[in-house]
């Protein structure tokens, strides 16, 4: 029986300097002083000059909470996530300037964001015409949720801006947010235009399959092996764990053809059902949505990437009956499996 001692650490150090230094120098810009931010934290101005240093997510939590207080900002994130380049984000960074494509991009993203100690798990979905990124938190977040949200978000679509060398207006895509629209939502509108959707289901990027297979002008594929080999690397160093969602998620994989319950799952963390449920709860999760995501996570992975009968595909994403999979796959993903597999091989759709 596995040992799980709940959610990530709020207190160990584990977060590297790079995006919390741009954060701070946008503060220290707008006329805040370092006293003001760091009080009582345990933080120094110097420390965001030592690459090695390491900070907790509750000292950064702190201080993005201060600077939402001082600066009256709302949309504090929002404005961070437009400074953040890829020089900002260490060794994963230097990867991502490398890879020949957006679609190499996203793969290694999500292979080494935890080079960061982000509070985000970015989960890919694929769409039959677009591919979805969503920001997943590790970590309980309270007021500071916007913040996260907005900053991870208009971060990625700077940069895919940035990576496709075209303004955003001129590209296919959506930025999703899982709570309603602000009373003043200007910078958005000004940034996204229409591209912008409040009270989503998640919090999300969705980017057109088209622009992720367009080669980039600017990578540097024969660096590529070295750079992800430096990631790997600084994943070995990395003190961040693996969060409760994403054991879950693993554990359920291995066992999907006959998914456990709650109460198996539970045990098996050496946990109560409730706390296994409160802990969930606590990052707006919930046992079910994660069974969910994973079912269809794999339906998806096999619908494109094999020839299996439907039947088949249903079986091992969890289902017992095809034609319950059927009509659940078609509340998730808005067509039939069949019609799916054939709109992710379509050539409009590669």
């Amino acid at each position: 029986m596995e040992t799980f001692e709940g959610h990530i650490s709020m207190t160990t150090p584990m977060v590297t300097p790079h995006l919390p230094a741009v954060l701070v120098q946008m503060l220290l810009e707008q006329g805040l002083s370092a006293h003001d931010l760091f009080e009582g934290t345990g933080v120094v101005l110097e420390h965001f000059s030592q690459p090695q240093h390491l900070f907790s997510y509750q000292q950064l939590s702190i201080i993005i909470a201060r600077g939402l207080q001082l600066t009256g900002n709302p949309r504090l994130g929002f404005e961070f996530g437009k400074r953040i380049r890829h020089a900002h984000m260490a060794e994963l960074g230097v990867a991502l300037s490398c890879v020949p494509d957006m679609e190499t991009g996203y793969q290694i993203m999500r292979r080494y964001q935890k080079i960061l100690g982000s509070a985000f798990n970015l989960r890919r979905v694929d769409h039959p015409n677009y591919v979805a990124l969503i920001a997943n938190k590790l970590i309980p977040l309270g007021s500071n949720y916007h913040f996260n949200q907005e900053s991870w978000l208009v971060s990625l679509a700077y940069n895919l801006s940035r990576g496709l060398e075209r303004p955003l207006h001129e590209l296919d895509y959506f930025v999703e947010f899982d709570y309603p629209e602000p009373e003043d939502s200007t910078a958005f509108r000004e940034l996204f235009g229409d591209k912008v959707r409040f009270s989503q289901k998640h919090s999300q990027i969705l980017v057109a399959r088209e622009l992720t297979r367009i080669p980039l002008v600017g990578s540097c594929p024969t660096y590529l092996p070295a750079a992800m080999e430096a990631c790997e690397e600084a994943c070995q160093r990395s003190l961040r764990p693996i969060s409760l969602p994403e054991r879950i998620r693993s554990h359920l994989r291995n066992l999907l053809e006959a998914p456990p319950t709650a109460d198996e799952v539970a045990s098996h963390f050496n946990m109560s059902t409730r706390t296994l449920n409160r802990r969930l709860e606590d990052l707006d999760l919930h046992f079910r949505q994660l069974l969910k995501e994973v079912k269809f996570d794999m339906a998806s992975q096999l619908l494109r990437t094999t020839d299996l009968p439907i039947g088949l595909v249903a079986q091992r994403s969890g289902f017992t009956e095809a034609s319950n999979f059927v009509k659940a796959f078609r509340e998730w993903a808005g067509t039939t499996p069949s019609r799916y597999r054939a709109q992710l091989r379509s050539p409009e759709t590669l």
